[in-house]
């Protein structure tokens, strides 16, 4: 994370932006423990309407068993008998019967399965039925397993996926703080070594201008004692063309230094002198010594010759050999 201030950075904390996964988390849950509810209400209501239609087919399944001739149930024995074979296969295990007669003042059922004990008045089902002239009673009776545990069961359901749902998005959501967190640290890093480059370019720069300001003041000397000298300097080529003379030229041989350059030396040379002023390049040349010859030089004129003395020192590289030459004039005095 950058510090507002240039050039000056904070390291990054651990883990940024925790909040993010703790969030995800609370916001997962409560959004599991609402769904959660409303699924176990769901379930339950699907439950008792599916209780409902039992009910009712297991009283359309007495009526449409009742025997055909008139007074079959008029022993509770053959009656008990028959309902038991009615029902013993075709009740839902998740439901108790229980079938009661009014005609008699007993508590005794005609039929129980699965409904023994106090029965649930909030639960139970009755439906008063005709058979043959008979008044019973049906009540049936859910067991835990229809109705609660079948809404307990969808709410872990949603509970679960809810759950597993929630700590994949926090671990993602933590891998990518993770992520953010390393990404930081080598973004710092970089800036860190950026600011240490810009120190180095800092401080190359200061060399440079030392550099260069020596580099002026070396020049400048050079050129001062040049002047002071009274010297004319030449810069040849390999092939003793004219590539650099120094001003004094004009004042020596009434010449400029611009319509020099490029033009061959010994053409300036007096055409008597021009065999030594070759011996002289090739001796510097093969000697990598400094030669002196004294010769004359032709004026602008053509007619007067300017007396002179000249050293000649061949410039050498390493890897291309003979580079040029530098040569140095001054005018000889007569007597």
């Amino acid at each position: 994370m950058e510090s507002s201030v240039p050039g000056r950075f904070r390291r990054p904390v651990l883990w940024p932006g925790v909040w993010i996964p703790l969030l995800l988390v609370a916001a997962g849950l409560l959004v599991t423990g609402i769904t959660a509810n409303i699924e176990g209400r769901r379930a339950m209501a699907l439950a008792e309407a599916r209780y409902y239609a039992q009910h009712q087919a297991l009283v359309n399944h007495l009526l449409a068993n009742v025997p055909n001739r008139p007074g079959a149930g008029d022993s509770s024995q053959p009656v008990s008998a028959w309902l038991q074979a009615l029902f013993s296969d075709t009740l839902p295990d998740s439901l108790g019967l229980r079938i009661d007669t009014l005609e008699r003042h007993t508590k005794t059922p005609l039929l129980e399965i699965r409904a023994n004990g106090s029965v649930d008045p909030t639960r139970a089902l009755r439906t008063e039925v005709s058979p043959l002239d008979h008044h019973w009673i049906l009540t049936t009776v859910p067991s835990p397993k229809g109705l609660e545990e079948v809404a307990r069961a969808a709410s872990q359901t949603v509970w679960l996926a809810g759950f597993a749902l929630s700590v994949f998005a926090a671990s993602l959501a933590l891998l990518l703080n993770r992520r953010l967190h390393l990404q930081a640290l080598h973004i710092h890093g970089l800036e860190q070594r950026e600011i240490g480059a810009d120190h180095q370019i800092a401080n190359f720069q200061v060399e440079k201008s030392i550099l260069r300001q020596a580099l002026n003041d070396s020049e400048q000397r050079s050129r001062d004692l040049v002047a002071l000298s009274g010297a004319v300097i030449w810069e040849l080529d390999e092939n003793g063309r004219i590539g650099f003379v120094s001003t004094q030229i004009a004042e020596l041989l009434d010449r400029a230094p611009a319509d020099l350059v490029g033009q061959p030396l010994e053409e300036l040379v007096a055409p008597a002198f021009q065999d030594n002023f070759r011996r002289a390049l090739a001796a510097a040349r093969s000697d990598s010594s400094i030669e002196r010859i004294d010769l004359p030089l032709l004026h602008r004129d053509q007619e007067a010759e300017v007396p002179v003395v000249l050293r000649v020192r061949a410039l050498k590289d390493p890897v291309h050999g003979l580079s040029g030459f530098r040569i140095s004039t001054l005018q000889r005095m007569t007597h």
